[in-house]
């Protein structure tokens, strides 16, 4: 722990905050400490490196070159419209094939199809009913998963719209 107020105080000698009782107090423990002083010039030679590393600067056409490798923004919306497109579609395929084979079924009239519509709707009810107490038995007895579930729901659309308030902040050329 004593170490520590020296590493503190040999953090603050490179800032040049020490006052003179400091600056005297960390100078004798380091001609009487040979860790702490190995550790100190280690401290200095890497403030000196980096004192006199020169500061990179990117190159001259680096904004040109990264805004030009960057996506477009019309084909990504096109590309994202024609995969939701075949998204919706496969999913309503299903019910356009079952709805076809009921009405093949019922005799093609319209009668038929009606009430086959209606035992399908009746099935339909009593399968989303059980589904519904299901989901109420299981978030009775583990509420932390849904706890979980709504935190993590919480920071997709927290993190959302920090991404979105980034993408519409103007750049600079």
């Amino acid at each position: 722990m004593e170490h520590d107020k020296y590493y503190a105080l040999m953090m603050d000698a490179l800032d040049g905050e020490l006052v003179a009782e400091q600056a005297f107090e960390l100078e004798s423990h380091l001609r009487a400490c040979p860790p702490c002083r190995q550790e100190w010039e280690a401290v200095l030679a890497i403030d000196t490196l980096f004192r006199q590393t020169p500061a990179l600067s990117p190159a001259a056409d680096f904004t040109q070159r990264t805004v030009a490798r960057l996506p477009n923004r019309k084909l990504r919306l096109w590309a994202l419209g024609a995969v939701y497109s075949a998204l919706w579609l496969a999913g309503i395929l299903p019910v356009l094939v079952v709805v076809t084979m009921v009405t093949l079924l019922a005799g093609g009239s319209m009668a038929g199809f009606a009430e086959a519509a209606q035992r399908g709707l009746s099935v339909a009810m009593t399968v989303l009913e059980a589904l519904g107490n299901g989901l109420g038995q299981l978030a009775g007895q583990y509420p932390a998963v849904w706890g979980l579930l709504f935190v993590m729901v919480g920071l997709v659309l927290l993190w959302n719209g920090v991404y979105r308030q980034l993408a519409q902040q103007p750049t600079r050329i």
